[in-house]
């Protein structure tokens, strides 16, 4: 916000320093008689006169043409126009020249300009006729070694000829092979079809049996079979390939892991008429805890149930048809450390703890009696000082603790001072403030480097505001705005070199 000044100024004839005219990228809508500014779209320095702004930062007076017999100038004192000079085509000649001039003297030229033609290999290239009406021809010659001459299609056939190649005039199937086609144009040759052997665009096929009469039946790489591969029952040797029934011969009894098991709902059913049914050494892992409606003792999660024997689906079996292994019976301990602790089962005091179905445990309200199951130091109750209300009640109590400002006193803090609401002032100022309220002080200072607010708390817009150089004493003018009755804001249109002292003072 520039500064208001409502009067004329007088310099008395001193200089304005360092001072820049009015920017505008454009001219403003009116002026008055000698009102300047500076355009700085066209960096033009510009005057209003006779009603008009014109520029006054000098203009061309007139124009002139320093090549006459190619470009002319009309009116070169008023509004210069510019003309191009242009003529024909002739030897010496400085004027210039249109295109079309230039089309019409080229076309003109009767035979033409060339008046010689010669070629760069002669190896390839023959020039035959006159200068002025030249032949060209391609030169050829037989194949040779190191020839450098062209050849025809017929001297290349007769070399090839000439040189033993000759062309396939027909195919003839071998032992194993068939053909197809015509034989002397294009045939085609196949694996033979036989016993077992089917031939087919890309591979080889055998039907399911292939029979090696002599020796071992050897197949080399990794194969694909389509159907059943047959081995012997039991193998006979380390390295020789086992039979399904030798494999689960081997491995019955060992079982496998058929999932969760809900001991509250007996899912999926292990007993009843509805049971599923188990193989020797099948087990479920208890995913929830319970007993099957008395059928097992209180299973826990991680408990595992074994089948000891074949079990028929639908059979009703009894309770000893399964083994059930308690995953963790451990006795908990303490530790120094979590990593240091044994994990186990635990039991809690009921008048401290409360213990989930899950095992999830917490502290009772008033579960634990401070300083008498516990160490160290705590609050059980506290009480409330001079300006303060409310207590706290006792452990667990939360206690609101609030301000009470009718026993406060007037004192001087270093930070703040506390005062009562007859002072006119918030319950928070800082000490300075406050000082000049009870002391009836009605000025304030400060000391700023930038553009910026000075909060003076006079409670007023009634001020007076005088700024002046920290270094130089002198007293400056910039932009003052009476923000708040508490606030006003300094504004430069340039960071000041120094620092710069606000003085403020209350009027009324």
């Amino acid at each position: 916000m520039a500064i208001s000044f409502l009067n004329s100024i007088d310099l008395t004839t001193n200089q304005l320093l360092n001072a820049a005219i009015q920017n505008l990228p454009s001219d403003p809508g009116s002026g008055v008689e000698g009102q300047i500014y500076f355009n700085t779209n066209a960096n033009e320095l510009k005057v209003y006169a006779g009603g008009s702004w014109k520029s006054i930062s000098g203009d061309i007076t007139s124009v002139t043409s320093a090549t006459t017999n190619q470009l002319t100038v009309a009116n070169p004192l008023t509004s210069p126009a510019l003309s191009i000079v242009t003529g024909s085509i002739a030897n010496g000649a400085t004027n210039l020249v249109t295109s079309d001039v230039i089309f019409d003297y080229v076309a003109s030229i009767a035979g033409g300009l060339v008046d010689s033609v010669t070629t760069g290999d002669a190896n390839t290239i023959v020039i035959g006729g006159t200068a002025a009406n030249p032949t060209v021809a391609a030169k050829t010659a037989a194949v040779s070694d190191g020839g450098q001459d062209l050849a025809t299609g017929g001297q290349i056939f007769t070399f090839v000829t000439d040189f033993g190649y000759g062309t396939v005039t027909s195919v003839t199937a071998g032992t194993g092979m068939t053909q197809t086609g015509t034989a002397t144009v294009n045939p085609t040759l196949n694996v033979i079809g036989g016993s077992g052997i089917t031939a087919n665009a890309n591979d080889i096929q055998v039907d399911a049996t292939v029979i090696r009469t002599t020796g071992a039946q050897t197949i080399a790489g990794v194969k694909t079979f389509s159907d059943q591969v047959v081995v012997p029952l039991t193998p006979t040797d380390a390295v020789n390939a086992a039979s399904k029934g030798y494999v689960l011969s081997q491995i019955g009894g060992v079982g496998g892991f058929r999932g969760g098991y809900n001991a509250s709902t007996n899912a999926p059913a292990l007993s009843g008429g509805s049971n599923v049914a188990m193989a020797l050494g099948d087990f479920f892992v208890v995913s929830v805890a319970g007993n099957n409606g008395g059928y097992f003792n209180d299973l826990e999660p991680g408990d595992f149930i074994f089948a000891d024997a074949a079990i028929a689906a639908n059979s009703d079996p009894n309770v000893s048809s399964y083994t059930v292994v308690i995953a963790d019976e451990n006795i908990a301990g303490a530790g120094a450390t979590d990593g240091a602790t044994i994990k186990g089962v635990t039991g809690f005091s009921s008048a401290s703890f409360a213990v989930t179905s899950n095992g999830f445990t917490t502290i009772k309200n008033d579960g634990v009696v401070l300083g008498t199951q516990t160490s160290g130091a705590y609050v059980e109750t506290f009480s409330t000082g001079t300006g303060l209300d409310g207590t706290g009640t006792g452990e667990g109590s939360t206690p609101t603790v609030t301000l009470d400002f009718s026993e406060l006193t007037q004192a001087a803090g270093e930070l703040f001072i506390m005062l009562t609401d007859g002072e006119g002032l918030p319950k928070r100022s800082t000490a300075a403030q406050a000082a000049g309220v009870l002391n009836g002080e009605s000025t304030f200072a400060a000391t700023i480097t930038a553009t910026g607010t000075v909060t003076h708390s006079l409670g007023t817009k009634d001020v007076i505001v005088q700024l002046y150089d920290t270094v130089t004493f002198d007293t400056v003018f910039a932009d003052v705005d009476r923000t708040s009755n508490s606030v006003v804001t300094i504004t430069f249109g340039a960071t000041p070199t120094n620092s710069i002292r606000v003085l403020v003072q209350k009027i009324g």
